[in-house]
């Protein structure tokens, strides 16, 4: 493939980094420092997305931003009608992507159990045209390259796809060189992939990093991306501004890089 050719990857930007269960009062900064930073979507956790569309004019504000939703993040359980409660709101804003994470799947776990019920949720998402993967996170099941690996082949591909966070895996993915964890994980599991969050980080800034200012090596990353032709889309992440910049700063910072460094 030439690799000047432009990949087709539009970014969303969540809604972390203004803010952890951020309050409904902060909602509208949010979706209006988004847009200024000329991203082409947004993603959130569930909670927020059920109280948002329940309690505020979120649906009224991304419709007029032209900024439609496009994943949420879900906490492991075993609460299958709030899944599915999740999941309707998701096709209903046309939503395609489940990131379940972290809740029952906490360090040691029984992968053979979390990995089921990860199926049964894979399968009611399917139900409403969303597909469910796993966010690979610090402290939880999935922490390390192998056994994120374990948990991913446990499933059934058929129900349940592939994911990486790039940030929690350069911090996460020990035993291997730091700068090249993610990109290792891609390569090796790259038939499975099916969605991509970008987060980076530093020692000094933990997973505050902004996309490209952290320790992975991003260049590898784009260019496996641009090889295996990778489209759709990838959500944007930060866990709160780095340094004494602005959520706003951080967000175009983060966009400059990787426009930049995929041609979009």
């Amino acid at each position: 493939m030439d690799m000047s050719e432009t990949v087709d990857i539009k970014l969303a930007c969540m809604s972390l980094m203004w803010g952890g269960n951020l309050p409904n009062e902060k909602m509208p900064a949010w979706i209006d420092d988004v847009s200024t930073a000329d991203y082409a979507g947004v993603a959130t956790f569930e909670r927020e997305l059920l109280r948002f569309t329940e309690e505020t004019d979120f649906v009224e504000r991304i419709a007029d931003h032209g900024l439609p939703l496009v994943s949420v993040d879900l906490f492991i359980d075993r609460d299958f009608d709030r899944v599915n409660r999740v999941c309707e709101v998701m096709q209903q804003l046309g939503a395609k992507h489940l990131v379940t994470i972290g809740g029952l799947a906490k360090k040691g776990a029984d992968m053979n159990e979390i990995a089921d019920l990860l199926n049964q949720i894979g399968e009611i998402a399917q139900t409403y045209e969303v597909r469910a993967c796993f966010h690979n996170h610090t402290h939880h099941t999935g922490e390390t390259l192998e056994e994120t690996e374990e948990l991913l082949y446990k499933t059934d591909p058929a129900k349940f796809f592939g994911f990486l966070d790039v940030g929690h895996a350069t911090k996460d993915f020990v035993g291997h060189p730091v700068e090249q964890r993610a990109a290792i994980f891609l390569e090796r599991n790259w038939d499975r992939i099916d969605f991509l969050e970008f987060k980076d980080w530093h020692e000094d800034s933990d997973l505050r990093t902004e996309v490209g200012a952290g320790c992975c090596d991003y260049e590898s990353v784009f260019q496996i991306l641009k090889e295996n032709r990778y489209s759709g889309w990838i959500t944007v992440e930060q866990n709160g501004p780095m340094g004494e910049q602005t959520p706003l700063e951080c967000a175009k910072a983060s966009r400059d890089f990787i426009r930049q460094g995929l041609g979009v």
